[in-house]
């Protein structure tokens, strides 16, 4: 009898043309969970794993963890050099451009001391409570 494993196969979705990271338990016919992600998917096989004190296969592993480096390169190279930066035509350093005029800051008016509250002496204490 074979062991059961943590496995993480990618299936077509028939809600859209993307991948989707399937996530389940060898022996089981249905799978324990579906990821739009291989960041995920692989979060929910660690969990999967945490449960259920199963072993994750090797092979999936391997390979959510190329295609998530794939992922991070991909999004490393569109942030590198946005579209906006390469239209701008460089502006020469002998043209001075204005600086825009800074707003003086509000300055904080000074707290005035608190006064101290002093106790009545005792004799004016003595006089009031004869007086009533």
């Amino acid at each position: 009898m074979e062991a059961k494993v943590i496995i993480v196969s990618v299936v077509k979705s028939n809600k859209s043309e993307n991948n989707v990271w399937a996530v389940g338990i060898t022996g089981e016919e249905q799978e324990q969970a579906y990821c739009k992600s291989a960041w995920k998917a692989m979060k929910f096989a660690f969990l999967l794993k945490k449960q259920t004190g199963l072993y994750i296969e090797d092979d999936s592993l391997r390979m959510l963890s190329a295609e998530i480096a794939r992922q991070k390169a991909e999004a490393a190279a569109d942030v590198e050099i946005p579209e906006e930066q390469e239209a701008q035509p460089e502006v020469p350093a002998e043209v001075e451009q204005p600086e825009a005029e800074a707003k003086p800051k509000k300055e904080k008016m000074a707290r005035k001391p608190r006064a101290k509250k002093v106790a009545a002496p005792v004799e004016q204490t003595a006089e009031l409570i004869a007086f009533l």
